[in-house]
């Protein structure tokens, strides 16, 4: 009988002295185009969304808090994805460690601040998902969850928010209420046109704030800068077997 085959465990492809120049400085450039926001009006919580899975809409989240937190910002990344978390197995935080979920059902004082991660090596704040819950989107729409995001708000200077693709489930369109902003995640060879005009549509049906949309996994070297093209907005400058998650 043969060996089952192992399972491909991805790696996160972060920012960093290891990094390809352009990969940082596309964050970088991202990083100036929302502090131009902040400073015209209030952009500090930002909701990161994607058409379908394989995107890479957790790679540009956390690299984005990353980002944020190397200009000395305090920036808290929330992992609203509970249907199928990546922030966790990418920052080697434990699943079970309690999170989103376990603050928004606890009926204790303090729950938020014990819940809330402090990464010393990267400068961010993170809140976990959470016990998996059956009902993501009703957790996600309750007043609590609400008061929760004012409370981040309040002691934080950027709330990077990661949830589910917008075109799968109601998750991220549930959330924008609570968001100044959403940059939509497409990748090239993954996200089609019909996927992207859904997913417009629907965050545009709960009359979110649609930042921009940024284009994950673009191979400059391979297809060539086209005259006009904002590289702010072009994140996968390395090598195609360096994969990111969904």
């Amino acid at each position: 009988m043969s060996k089952p085959a192992k399972k491909n465990h991805r790696k996160l492809f972060t920012v960093g002295s290891d990094a390809p120049f352009q990969f940082t400085e596309a964050y970088k450039s991202l990083r100036t185009n929302l502090e131009f926001l902040s400073a015209s009006g209030s952009c500090k919580t930002i909701l990161i969304t994607s058409s379908v899975p394989e995107e890479g809409k957790t790679n540009v989240a956390v690299n984005l808090a990353i980002t944020l937190a190397a200009s000395g910002k305090r920036v808290v990344l929330v992992d609203c994805d509970m249907r199928k978390s990546a922030i966790s197995r990418y920052l080697r935080i434990p699943r079970s460690r309690t999170g989103l979920t376990n603050v928004i059902t606890s009926h204790e004082e303090n729950a938020l601040a014990s819940a809330l991660i402090r990464m010393k090596d990267t400068g961010i704040t993170v809140l976990p998902a959470g016990t998996t819950p059956p009902n993501p989107a009703e957790l996600l729409a309750s007043s609590t969850t609400e008061k929760i995001f004012k409370a981040l708000q309040n002691a934080f200077d950027y709330v990077i928010v990661d949830t589910p693709p917008v075109s799968v489930v109601t998750d991220a369109a549930v959330l924008c209420r609570v968001a100044d902003g959403v940059l939509l995640v497409v990748r090239p060879g993954v996200t089609t046109i019909q996927g992207a005009q859904l997913s417009k549509k629907n965050l545009e049906a709960v009359n979110a704030h649609i930042l921009g949309v940024i284009m994950n996994g673009y191979n400059a070297k391979k297809t060539g800068r086209r005259d006009g093209y904002s590289y702010a907005y072009s994140y996968g400058y390395y090598d195609s077997k360096q994969e990111t998650d969904e």
